[in-house]
């Protein structure tokens, strides 16, 4: 996902930083800042889909045992779709892992959490500075 450039933000890791020189700049970057908080609130539902439907997988019941016919239908279905797909890059379908989900919520959640920061900081220097 794309998200929004930053004029007056920075953002390194979960550091956020902000470099204003006027009332109207901070104005505008406490806009930003918004702006991007919803941003990745709506990145991190994603992720919790993903994280939920991951789960759910996880989860599942054991099955009963494939009778042998079963296992050589699997297996020829296999060996077709890996001639199939010899050329392409098994990487770039790989779809992340339950705990590298949980690991990028959790990173997000402290983004947004030294955004929400950095918001009340400029905030109250506009209310000090009238």
């Amino acid at each position: 996902m794309q998200l929004a450039p930053l004029r007056f933000t920075k953002i390194e890791g979960t550091a956020v930083s902000v470099h204003v020189t006027s009332a109207e700049e901070a104005k505008a970057a406490v806009k930003e800042l918004r702006h991007r908080k919803r941003e990745l609130k709506f990145l991190r539902g994603a992720l919790m889909k993903r994280k939920k439907a991951a789960r759910a997988k996880r989860q599942k019941k054991r099955k009963a045992p494939k009778t042998g016919v079963q296992t050589f239908r699997d297996d020829m279905r296999w060996g077709l779709s890996a001639m199939l797909e010899q050329g392409k890059s098994s990487e770039a379908t790989k779809k992340p892992t339950f705990a590298e989900i949980e690991a990028e919520v959790r990173r997000i959640d402290e983004v947004i959490h030294n955004i929400g920061g950095c918001i009340l900081q400029l905030e109250g220097k506009l209310l000090r500075k009238g």
